[in-house]
């Protein structure tokens, strides 16, 4: 499914050559990955990690060596003249720039930012600005993984919630979105690269997990063939949306993800090949822009390099990563028993699944 969601990203960026393999759009397919984020936060939170701390090195173990990997190919490959742009636009934007292409932190904030003779200034569309501050951002769809360091900072408070206050934050902050539409906030980048309101399809992955715990043991949640109907139930729900429905409004389907992913994990947790298939996701969700950008943009050989600069990632890299934040983790856990947000006698089991898958 994360592999589905990942080739629709690239969809989006390059029309691919035959239409029904756009499964939907670009900015459904990331809200959706905020939707599958949660789910396995929660899971990993449940009973993995002994505190925050432990939590939060294994999400850096994860997410910079990779990202950092392929900011250096991408930068290596760099015009000169560009660097030249960013160096003219001032001190403050360059800074602000550079330091976030290397921290990941604040490039969302780029998307709401101009400069104007050197001084940023805060803007309501990025895109009457010029020049657009996120367009010199070393790995352009990196701003997505801003929010997810956003989420995990919050996610060990977030999992010890109950499931009715966790559940609140999802309508208030709705009802803050849909606020902010009526008053003209209903375009790009405030319907779906405003930390506020994405954070509920966050908190909407959180409890499918704990709606998983439910629902494991029911005679209809392990078959695959009613995991393949609901996920196909979802492709065709995103199709309907991006067809019929405004784009600000397509976090609606991406919130129904919540539904799908339980029954999907608990039908293909164990197959291994799913798990490396899902492994290539975030790499392929990095490397696809740079390839465009710098190579190519026919969509089949964007989507071969990708698979194959990700596999080579995965098994290179990130691999022997894993095993290293295992460890690290089993030596916290070691230490002191964590607190589990959610009762599930099974649990730690699918914590370890779940790691290893995310």
């Amino acid at each position: 499914m994360r592999l589905l969601l990942a080739l629709a990203v690239v969809g989006d960026h390059v029309l691919p050559p035959f239409p029904w393999l756009r499964l939907t759009t670009g900015v459904m397919a990331v809200e959706v990955f905020f939707v599958v984020s949660g789910f396995y936060m929660q899971m990993v939170l449940s009973q993995r990690y002994a505190s925050a701390g432990a939590f939060y090195l294994s999400r850096a173990f994860r997410i910079f060596p990779t990202y950092w990997l392929v900011a250096a190919l991408a930068f290596a490959l760099w015009p000169v003249n560009d660097f030249r742009e960013i160096a003219s636009l001032g001190w403050q934007p360059a800074i602000l720039v550079f330091a976030s292409s290397i921290l990941i932190f604040l490039q969302d904030t780029l998307l709401f930012l101009g400069v104007d003779r050197g001084e940023l200034f805060v803007t309501a569309n990025f895109h009457s600005t010029a020049p657009q501050l996120s367009s010199y951002l070393v790995v352009r769809p990196s701003w997505t993984l801003a929010l997810e360091l956003y989420f995990y900072l919050m996610a060990p408070f977030l999992a010890r919630l109950s499931s009715f206050r966790l559940g609140a934050i999802a309508p208030i902050l709705t009802g803050a979105r849909l606020a902010a539409y009526s008053v003209g906030l209903d375009h790009d980048p405030w319907y779906y690269r405003f930390f506020p309101f994405e954070l509920p399809l966050f908190v909407l992955g959180m409890l499918s997990f704990r709606l998983f715990n439910q629902i494991e043991t029911l005679p209809l949640s392990k078959p695959r063939a009613v995991a393949l109907v609901a996920i196909a139930s979802l492709i065709v729900l995103g199709q309907y949306f991006v067809l019929n429905v405004p784009e600000q409004y397509g976090f609606v389907a991406a919130a129904m993800a919540a539904a799908v992913v339980p029954v999907a994990f608990a039908a293909f947790k164990d197959v291994s090949i799913d798990r490396f298939v899902g492994d290539l996701s975030f790499p392929i969700y990095l490397v696809h822009f740079p390839v465009i950008q710098f190579l190519s943009n026919n969509y089949v050989v964007v989507v071969a390099t990708s698979l194959l600069v990700s596999c080579l990632i995965v098994v290179g890299l990130e691999r022997p990563l894993n095993r290293l934040r295992h460890r690290l983790a089993g030596e916290n856990r070691a230490k002191k028993q964590p607190i589990p947000a959610i009762t599930a006698e099974a649990a730690f089991e699918l914590a370890n699944t779940a790691d290893q898958k995310s």
